[in-house]
This record gives structure tokens, C-alpha cells and sequence, in this order.
């Protein structure tokens, strides 16, 4: 069967051969002209360099083989950050801002692609971009809560509501039969509820002192620690303000220095007494030698 088919083929070819005699001579006469040839060449070229000067393109475009370790831009603030960039060759962009009580503002707190290190190597092209995001510039503004409204609140729950805030609560205590919060001050101005003010900042919180004023009689701390005063003034329902001598002081040294001036002191008062709530100002140095018995300093 085979034997038979390829017969049939070479009969095809050699009438097609002899049918088309006339055309193929003129067809191969075309192949070796001048013509040709150099059309030929100039396709052969074509086809060599065009790939060839694309691929060098790509890669001087691409910067192939040539890459930079990520440099590290957490913690840098938005002034410094074109001076690294441009030291390391590379654009950044701040794609986001945020607020933030951990770092200083207009800080760069996060950055994509991660640094380059050890653990995690990371590399990039040259003026390549680095997306970072900051601590906001300025700062983030609370709403003061509802603290002195119908359900008046006491002194330890407005002390929670406003460190969620992000505010700093002080305390001031006035002659009252219970502890609830009475104003609230910031900058000694009243604030109220719905009022903004910046977090972080300072509330003045002024509230009962749970004594109703009763008189009671001073204790005398001069020569005492300050940790053994505030608590004998605690105790006595009795605020405290301490100013130290000296300088350096670690958070100890504050604890265990000695009271030597107390204002007002026992011996100035009518009987001794003074009302509940009140404030008593302490000197306090590293020496228990008594600077002032008189209460006649601060």
C-alpha cells in the first residue's frame, strides 16, 4: 500500500514539475538576482538587530543586575527623609498619615518594601520608589465626655473615661460631702461636654473630697519622707504639692527625700486645724536638717 502511494507522490511532483516548467526557472533565477540577495541581507539584519538593541534597552531601562539594599527610613522625621533618600539613591512617597502616641509627629513609623537586614534581605532598582507612612503633624483632637451632667460621675471613673481619651487627668479637691466631679478645667478655663481638646493634654479635674470640709487637725511631716508624708496627708484626706532640692533627681531620691518646710504648718493655724481637701505645700531636700519649723516658707 505504501509502495503504491509513494509512486502516486512522485507522479504528482513530476506533473506538477513539468506542468509548471515554464514559471519555476524564471522563480529560481529570482533566488540568485541581485535584487534579492540584498533584500535578503537587509531582512537578516533587520531580524538580528532589532531584538538585540530592544534587549539592551530593557535592560539599561531596567537596571538589570544592578539592585540596592532597602535602607531603613522607621523612625526618620520628614525633614531628614530626602537627604537619606537621595543619599541611597532611592524616591519616597508618603502614602499615608496617622496618629500616634508612641512617636514623635512627622515621624515615619512604617515603610514597604521592609528594610534590608539579616533576617529579611531586601533589595530594590535604583530611584525606586519607598511607600512610608508618618505620625501626623499635628495633633488629634477628643471631645470632652459628659462628666457633671445629670449622672454625675465620681473622681476614679472620670480618671478612666479620660485616660481612654488619651487626656492626662489631674486632680483638685474641694470641701464636699461626696467625690464626684464637679467642673473640669483645661488651661484653667472650664470645659464641658462636646468641648475638643488636643489628647495628650492636660484636664484639670476638680471634684469633692468626700469630707464635706470637716475640720481636722494638720499633721506635722517635717522630717519625714516624702513618701511618709503624702501618705500621712492622704490618710488625712489631705492633698499634697512637693517641690524638691537638687538636682538629678531619680524617681527614688524623690521618694526618699526629707520634708523641710511644710506651708502652712500646725503651729500657724488657729488650734492647729485645717478643712479636708485642702493642700499642703512641701519642700523637700536630701538632708532631714530642718530648714524652716515656722511654716513661714512657701
Amino acid at each position: 500500500m505504501l509502495k503504491f502511494l509513494s509512486i502516486g507522490v512522485i507522479i504528482v511532483i513530476v506533473l506538477l514539475i513539468v506542468l509548471s516548467r515554464k514559471s519555476i526557472k524564471p522563480f529560481f533565477r529570482f533566488l540568485f538576482s541581485r535584487v534579492f540577495i540584498i533584500n535578503l541581507i537587509l531582512a537578516l539584519l533587520v531580524l538580528f538587530f532589532i531584538p538585540y538593541y530592544t534587549l539592551k534597552y530593557l535592560d539599561s531601562y531596567t537596571n538589570h543586575g544592578v539592585k540596592l539594599p532597602v535602607p531603613n527610613f522607621v523612625g526618620t522625621s520628614v525633614n531628614g527623609i530626602n537627604q537619606l533618600a537621595t543619599e541611597y539613591k532611592v524616591e519616597v512617597v508618603i502614602n499615608d498619615s496617622v496618629f500616634s502616641d508612641e512617636f514623635p509627629r512627622g515621624t515615619v513609623i512604617r515603610q514597604d518594601p521592609l528594610p534590608n537586614s539579616e533576617s529579611y534581605p531586601s533589595y530594590v532598582k535604583p530611584q525606586r520608589k519607598i511607600y512610608v507612612t508618618i505620625v501626623k503633624q499635628s495633633g488629634e483632637y477628643k471631645e470632652i465626655p459628659d462628666l457633671t451632667g445629670d449622672f454625675r460621675v465620681s473622681k476614679k471613673i472620670a480618671k478612666v473615661r479620660l485616660e481612654m481619651l488619651g487626656f492626662n487627668p489631674q486632680f483638685t479637691a474641694k470641701p464636699s460631702q461626696d467625690d464626684y466631679v464637679l467642673e473640669l478645667r483645661y488651661n484653667g478655663k472650664v470645659v464641658k461636654k462636646g468641648d475638643k481638646v488636643l489628647k495628650g493634654e492636660v484636664i484639670e479635674v476638680v471634684h469633692g473630697n468626700g469630707g464635706g470640709g470637716v475640720p481636722i487637725t494638720l499633721p506635722n511631716v517635717v522630717n519625714k519622707t516624702v513618701s511618709e508624708a503624702s501618705q500621712i496627708l492622704s490618710l488625712a484626706g489631705l492633698n499634697t504639692a512637693v517641690d524638691f532640692v537638687g538636682e538629678d533627681l531619680s524617681a527614688e531620691d524623690s521618694l526618699n527625700y526629707y520634708v523641710t518646710i511644710q506651708n502652712p504648718h500646725p503651729r500657724n493655724l488657729q488650734q492647729g486645724l485645717i478643712e479636708t481637701g485642702a493642700t499642703i505645700y512641701l519642700i523637700a531636700g536630701k538632708s532631714a536638717t530642718v530648714v524652716d519649723t515656722t511654716g513661714k516658707g512657701k
